[in-house]
């Protein structure tokens, strides 16, 4: 995983997008400060987003609705490839941010204040909807609300494509920092699941596994979707690893740091309802 350093005052304008990040050592330990001096370039962190983005498809003439749109990564992202972007989310201040950089960009489309589980948009109107790092932010009864809403929104047959960060790949990684912090005499109960209770921002609240998603697309009506696997590159290329995270069935839903689903509308069900 290449990792670049650079103060924070010589980062690119856009270094959000270009994957770069607060260097905040032991984030995963709770009263650790978090400086804000130095950014470093996460690709790794690229090469999942793009993940998702890829099993969208993202292409020219589609209509695309980006869940959480946050600052609108994602919306420029699926814009530069040619899409139509919209995006919701509940925070004013990054909807502003958002539509700036759709703005700058030159892109179709625009961000809305809204709530995710009652969008301001007619039925059928979306190709794409995508949903990156969002659904940990939200528990199982707000996931299957805004999934049911999601499957109002898009046309019959229509994606939606999920990334979330895997509660199963966290746990494993937790009691491995753990017994590591045991073998040098540190305390292990300070280290925690990142963003979790005890950060400065423990809006995790909505970690999930495939197990459970599965369930919420089943209640929200997706009646066919299906997962995929990113390669596990947090210690570097290697084989074997990455056949383990993405060939080998339970193990690679323990491995793989995200979750990733893709879901379709129903076709006959939306043309023959009950």
């Amino acid at each position: 995983m290449e990792r670049r350093t650079l103060p924070a005052n010589e980062a690119p304008e856009d270094w959000g997008l270009n994957g770069y990040f607060y260097v905040m050592p032991e984030y995963d330990t709770l009263g650790t400060a978090r400086p804000r001096d130095l950014v470093w370039k996460n690709r790794d962190f690229l090469r999942l987003k793009d993940h998702a983005l890829t099993m969208l498809g993202p292409l020219p003439g589609r209509r695309i609705l980006d869940l959480g749109c946050a600052d609108g990564a994602s919306m420029v992202y699926c814009g530069l490839q040619g899409a139509e972007v919209n995006g919701v989310d509940l925070d004013a201040a990054q909807v502003a941010k958002a539509n700036a950089r759709v703005a700058r960009f030159g892109l179709r489309g625009e961000a809305r204040v809204a709530d995710a589980k009652a969008m301001p948009f007619p039925d059928e109107h979306f190709d794409g909807v995508i949903s990156n790092d969002f659904f940990e932010h939200i528990d199982v009864a707000e996931k299957i609300a805004v999934l049911r809403e999601v499957r109002r929104v898009l046309r019959p047959g229509a994606p939606i494509v999920i990334k979330t960060p895997n509660l199963r790949y966290l746990q494993i990684s937790l009691w491995y920092k753990r017994l590591r912090a045991i073998a040098r005499l540190r305390d292990p109960r300070r280290i925690v699941i990142p963003m979790t209770e005890g950060h400065d921002h423990p809006d995790h609240i909505g970690l999930t596994t495939r197990w459970e998603l599965t369930r919420c697309m089943i209640a929200a009506g997706f009646l066919n979707y299906e997962f995929k696997y990113a390669p596990l590159r947090r210690f570097g290329a290697n084989g074997v690893v990455e056949m383990l995270s993405t060939e080998v069935p339970v193990l690679r839903d323990l491995l793989c740091e995200d979750v990733f689903c893709r879901g379709w509308k129903p076709i006959i069900d939306s043309h023959f309802p009950d």
